[in-house]
């Protein structure tokens, strides 16, 4: 028998959201894996623009996530503050940035709907571009304003002319 939708908060919204949170474990797990060097290949976020990474992920990811210091309020896929928060604490782990970096990535290139695969066809972007989106998310989600040294309204200043 299929459960009830409606009222109950048991509905598609609900059962996408805890889909997203369990696809985004899986990323977890999957970078940690990576990053230990038992495969695939890591990228380190050096050379990518934060300030470049931040309008990019307002224009393509912001209507879908959350993002504080974005200004993005999206109800598709995860807030990805709340998403981070606890694995940059220390009960959820200590994550750093560079594991928070390479999430990101492997999720903007093995996308499962409704996030769209930006790594091939009509949302591609150049690797530039997604090294830039997931350097900002690294920096940013999860940390109170103030306190991501980021871009925008957080007090840091932009290398951008």
């Amino acid at each position: 028998m299929t459960p009830p939708s409606g009222p109950s908060g048991r509905g598609p919204r609900r059962r996408l959201s805890q889909l997203a949170g369990r696809l985004l474990c899986l990323a977890f797990i999957g970078a940690a894996l990576l990053l230990a060097g038992c495969a695939g290949r890591a990228v380190d976020s050096e050379s990518a623009d934060v300030n470049q990474g931040k309008t990019l992920f307002v224009k393509n990811c912001g209507s879908c996530h959350t993002l504080q210091d974005a200004a993005t309020a999206g109800t598709v896929g995860p807030n990805l503050d709340d998403a981070f928060l606890a694995a940059r604490s220390k009960e959820g782990g200590s994550f750093d940035e560079s594991t928070f970096f390479q999430v990101t990535l492997d999720q903007m290139r093995l996308a499962a709907p409704p996030m769209p695969n930006f790594d091939e066809g009509p949302q591609k972007l150049p690797e530039q571009q997604l090294e830039d989106i997931a350097a900002y998310v690294a920096k940013v989600a999860g940390k109170p304003p103030g306190e991501t040294g980021a871009t925008g309204e957080t007090g840091a200043t932009s290398t951008t002319p």
